[in-house]
């Protein structure tokens, strides 16, 4: 074998996996309540991961009518993970993650509603930062497919 073909059959592996990695393939990308803009290719799967503490009272939903459902679909239902401190009633923080699949070219909006002792927000609410704290806000999130 030449040595240009040995070398050109070295690097193939690697930057396939490094092509790759930007498709999705390796797992979904993940963007968090101070990502407000998400950039995304079509067929991707991508996560927002928002922190919340359900035994406080916080909670998260996908705010009506949702995304433009030929742009994005959300997939599945709503995972959560928290960990507790030491397993005190009321302790703890913890996230609430929504997966969506990116469907086809095209930008539309998320509107995420944090809503906390069953106080939920309504038009004139804030938009909430990174750390919503104990206020009900939205965080809107502005997805672009290319």
């Amino acid at each position: 074998m030449k040595r240009s073909h040995r070398l050109s059959t070295a690097l193939a592996l690697p930057l396939t996996v490094v092509m790759l990695s930007g498709c999705g393939i390796f797992g979904s990308e993940t963007f968090g309540a101070e990502d407000r803009s998400i950039e995304v290719d079509a067929g991707d799967v991508f996560e927002l991961t928002l922190p919340a503490s359900p035994s406080m009272g916080q909670d998260w939903s996908i705010v009506r009518p949702g995304p433009d459902r030929a742009t994005v679909r959300q997939e599945g239902g709503r995972k959560e993970d928290f960990a507790g401190d030491g397993g005190a009633d009321g302790s703890g923080d913890g996230t609430q993650t929504f997966t969506f699949q990116a469907v086809a070219a095209g930008t539309t909006k998320i509107k995420m509603s944090y809503c906390v002792l069953g106080d939920c927000p309504d038009g004139d609410d804030r938009t909430a930062t990174g750390s919503p704290g104990n206020d009900p806000a939205y965080v809107i999130y502005t997805v672009t497919v290319r």
